[in-house]
């Protein structure tokens, strides 16, 4: 799953994390600035992300973070939502942090402005006819963007989250695989991609999260990752999160 390339100008926050379009106008997103009582510009923290749920293994993935006492980050394609409502409110309650994925799960690149507006928009609204709450992250399909896309996403009021670390388990469908190609890699700050529409991703899971612990790193959501180094800003692009 590779990320396109964008033509972007840079804005370097305090963690030299993030790139966007313009210098940040706005305030920190509502909620991505509670501090979750680490500070990851001194601590080894990770954001484990999960995209393309909710699904029929979603459930499995909800209960293995419950039962290790960890939390995560889900992209939500937003007619997924709809139909795992219950999967979706579990995922509110239990504190893991939703991000909007679209609705059909399009290449953004290749359609155009007002389709990626409709897209964007309209699975936000799916999401939060269900939690109550808008979602502020945004992470567009196969990680496909062009300047429209942040640009349209700091419209409807979202940061613009990717990541820095795939096992490509769409490709490698093999827990055991999955879980060495993260720890391989995983440095502090690191934002990983999974997702929870193989059979194969969730018993990856508690592995890997003993794996990560075993080393010392806190699992942390995204707006939990960047909450100590200022927050997450509509439009901006995030790759990876800040660090020692």
């Amino acid at each position: 799953m590779a990320v396109a390339s964008a033509a972007l100008l840079l804005f370097i926050p305090a963690a030299g994390t993030a790139t966007a379009t313009a210098a940040v106008p706005h305030p920190p997103l509502i909620g991505t600035t509670h501090n979750p009582g680490v500070d990851c510009r001194a601590a080894s923290c990770v954001a484990l992300t999960f995209d393309d749920g909710p699904t029929q293994y979603t459930a499995a993935i909800l209960s293995t973070l419950e039962h290790k006492h960890a939390v995560a980050t889900f992209f939500l394609i937003g007619p997924h939502a709809l139909q795992y409502r219950a999967d979706v409110l579990r995922e509110y309650r239990d504190g893991d942090a939703i991000g909007d994925h679209t609705v059909s799960h399009p290449r953004l690149t290749l359609i155009s402005a007002a389709r990626v507006d409709h897209e964007i928009e309209a699975a936000a609204r799916q999401i939060a006819s269900v939690t109550g709450h808008r979602p502020v992250l945004f992470r567009p399909p196969f990680g496909a963007l062009d300047a429209r896309v942040p640009k349209a996403a700091g419209s409807a009021g979202m940061a613009v989250v990717l990541w820095n670390l795939s096992p490509q388990d769409w490709k490698h469908h093999d827990p055991a695989f999955i879980e060495r190609a993260v720890l391989a890699r995983v440095r502090p700050g690191t934002i990983i991609v999974l997702h929870d529409r193989y059979p194969t991703t969730p018993p990856a899971v508690p592995h890997l999260i003993d794996a990560l612990r075993a080393r010392g790193y806190r699992l942390l959501t995204v707006p939990q990752l960047f909450a100590s180094a200022g927050g997450l800003h509509r439009g901006v692009l995030y790759k990876q999160g800040p660090s020692p």
